[in-house]
């Protein structure tokens, strides 16, 4: 697992905004864990890291906020992204797309 961005301040282990994610690549996936966030921080940071990629990455999300696969559905329409669908399970939703 490597982890490509950071959103922790240099001198802190605290994240350095309310609206965070925590980002890594495994087997060519880029994961974007935005748990513990609701409505509409975890869309907010999804969107920032996700304008980090480039176009045709695939993304696995990974949401706690029930009411999410609806919401991230709506955005990927927006965004121009394919939504390949949402698997929930203990607690967690994950969701994949295609930048």
């Amino acid at each position: 697992m490597i982890k490509l961005f950071s959103l922790f301040t240099k001198d802190s282990a605290q994240p350095a905004s309310t609206i965070h994610a925590s980002v890594f690549e495994e087997d060519g996936i880029i994961f974007i864990d935005v748990r513990g966030q609701t409505c509409p921080g975890y869309l907010l940071a999804i969107n920032r890291e996700t304008d980090r990629l480039p176009p045709a990455t695939e993304v696995a999300l990974i949401i706690t906020y029930p009411p999410c696969g609806d919401d991230v559905h709506a955005w990927c329409r927006e965004k121009g992204y394919q939504f390949h669908g949402i698997e929930p399970g203990d607690g967690l939703y994950r969701i994949r797309l295609t930048t």
